[in-house]
This record gives structure tokens, C-alpha cells and sequence, in this order.
């Protein structure tokens, strides 16, 4: 699922790193405004919306993935093309 926060694109099946270093992930929750539910995942468990993540923990990236196998594959398989 994604979600669009101060015009980004936010892909909330991956795990968000704040600009402060802290990682959030999604709860599959939503708040009652509608707002998706992130909790923290290195301190305390915390959850809040993800514009409160926004505004006190800085602007999201995904955190980065490991290189898979399947993903070289389908890469090597698209070049062959």
C-alpha cells in the first residue's frame, strides 16, 4: 500500500527510515482521520500517524533492501531480451 504525505509517495510495506534515523513500519492500521498507523521499531514500540512521524522524526526513505537472487534474474533476463 502506499500513501501520499506533503506530495511523496510514502510505500508503506517497507520498513522508513526518518531523517533522525529512527525505522518505522506500518501497522496495517489506520488512525480515525484515516491517517496510517507506523510504529517504531528501534525504541519502545511507539505508534503514531505517519504525518506525526513526518513532522517530529523528518521526512521518510525507504530503508534499503538486500540484493535477491530472483532480483538479479529478472534483471539479467530483461538485458537478455
Amino acid at each position: 500500500m502506499t500513501s501520499v504525505l506533503d506530495g511523496h509517495v510514502i510505500d508503506l510495506d517497507r520498513v522508513q527510515v526518518a531523517v533522525d534515523g529512527s525505522r518505522w513500519l506500518w501497522t496495517c492500521d489506520v488512525s480515525e482521520s484515516g491517517q496510517p498507523l507506523m510504529q517504531r521499531l528501534d525504541g519502545g514500540g511507539t505508534v503514531l500517524t505517519l504525518s506525526e512521524v513526518y513532522v517530529q522524526h523528518g521526512p521518510l526513505t525507504p530503508a534499503p533492501q538486500p540484493v535477491t537472487a530472483a532480483m538479479c534474474r529478472q534483471v539479467l533476463l530483461q538485458e537478455a531480451s
